[in-house]
């Protein structure tokens, strides 16, 4: 392995220690059945009796990408302590997973449900699943269970905030101004691959919270109206038999963001729906 500069070295190290923070692993567990309240990718969502069901544009009943039981998986503020949070997307093959584009411009192609209190389930007998619908329409192929464990994270190197924070940083040991710069543009190509052994996507990235890990760039429109990772959901193959489990076109990643204001209000009416592609 090619020796690494002192420089880099430190510039990374104090980028790890300046942004460390805490997020919530979401660990797709294959070996586990989970239930209808569970945490989850695909399969039936839980409903409760006397909630309308979230419907797209057209009025067809959405789909259920992700559930996160927050009670059970003892969240803890900003996110909900309590309750169900989920993540439906629509099916109109005029929008890829709900969006046109990488990113829903109007809001009807997704939708975040927060329900306080988990009650009896009334799932309509027609919402759809992953197994009723066309497979190219969903980036969620299979039903599986989801591990939530809190840990620790720093920024990535596609976070578009990351240029800042480097020449910040770089100015700070060095004197040296960014004078419009790309990071990467002042490193040789042994600190470059450094940097994304250090800091770049490690895969698979599904979370709550922390920074966002994109395959390319930041796809925020408004990366300070949208300042906080809700969820992210990575692609995936099965560990058991690699097929897909997850798959945003090829290779890439959903997300969803909030401001950190409408986060503690609980109101996910404005939260942000993207994703990229490796």
């Amino acid at each position: 392995m090619e020796q690494v500069s002192e420089r880099a070295i430190r510039i990374v190290e104090e980028i790890k220690r300046r942004s460390a923070t805490s997020h919530y692993q979401l660990v797709l567990n294959e070996e586990r059945t989970p239930d209808i309240t569970g945490s989850k990718i695909g399969g039936k969502p839980y409903w409760p009796a006397g909630k309308d069901f979230p419907v797209d544009d057209q009025g067809n009943k959405m789909l259920m990408l992700m559930q996160i039981n927050c009670t059970e998986a003892g969240l803890e503020s900003p996110l909900p302590e309590r309750g169900m949070l989920q993540w439906f997307i629509g099916v109109n093959p005029e929008r890829m997973y709900g969006c046109r584009g990488n990113y829903d411009q109007d809001g009807g192609g997704f939708r975040i449900v927060y329900h306080e209190k988990i009650a009896d389930c009334a799932t309509p007998t027609d919402a759809p699943t992953h197994t009723s619908v066309d497979e190219m329409l969903t980036p969620v192929k299979r039903e599986v269970a989801i591990d939530i464990t809190r840990d620790q994270t720093v920024i990535g190197v596609n976070d578009g905030h990351f240029n800042q924070l480097f020449f910040d940083i770089v100015k700070e040991i060095t004197g040296e101004s960014n004078d419009g710069k790309m990071w990467y543009s002042y490193l040789d190509n042994s600190e470059c691959l450094y940097f994304d052994r250090e800091l770049g996507m490690r895969r698979p990235c599904h979370q709550m919270l922390g920074y966002p890990m994109f395959s390319q760039d930041d796809a925020r429109r408004d990366i300070d109206r949208h300042d906080t990772l809700l969820l992210q959901l990575d692609s995936q193959f099965s560990t058991i038999d690699r097929s897909e489990l997850v798959m945003w076109g090829d290779m890439g990643s959903g997300f969803v963001f909030i401001n950190r204001n409408d986060l503690d209000a609980r109101d996910f009416s404005r939260a942000y729906y993207c994703w990229d592609c490796g």
